[in-house]
């Protein structure tokens, strides 16, 4: 049976993907974490968990530029995917951009928890999930 994850790393940048990882391993082994480097991968990715039945991660770290399918496309496409959705999930922008229209564009978007600035420090990313898992944190 495979393991199912808990956290979603989508962002283009593989380095940023490795250090984020390295980061939440040591933050916790008990985190499974799963990468995507485009927008269209991940809602393919939901796409066949809610098909599957698979359990979903309960975070998600999405940046907001990525080639093909960005930050706001992958959000709009969550969107249409959201009634087959039976857990509740977490999603975070990450993102380099303090630009007022970025910040102002993304609290459009009730699906989003929260806007981080990269780089995500370690102390940011327990205080996500301290927020999130609660006493099993």
């Amino acid at each position: 049976m495979k393991t199912k994850p808990n956290i979603l790393l989508i962002d283009d940048d593989e380095l940023y993907l490795y250090l984020m990882e390295k980061t939440i391993k040591q933050l916790s082994n008990e985190l499974v974490v799963s990468t995507f480097t485009d927008g269209e991968q991940a809602v393919e990715y939901i796409e066949r968990c809610t098909e599957d039945n698979v359990e979903l991660p309960e975070v998600i770290f999405l940046d907001i530029n990525m080639p093909f399918l960005d930050g706001w496309g992958f959000l709009n496409e969550f969107k249409k995917l959201k009634p087959k959705i039976i857990n509740s999930i977490n999603i975070y922008m990450v993102s380099s951009s303090m630009r007022e229209i970025d910040v102002k564009r993304a609290s459009n978007f009730e699906e989003l928890t929260g806007y981080v600035i990269k780089p995500v420090t370690k102390v940011e990313l327990a205080e996500i999930f301290e927020k999130i898992y609660h006493e099993n944190w």
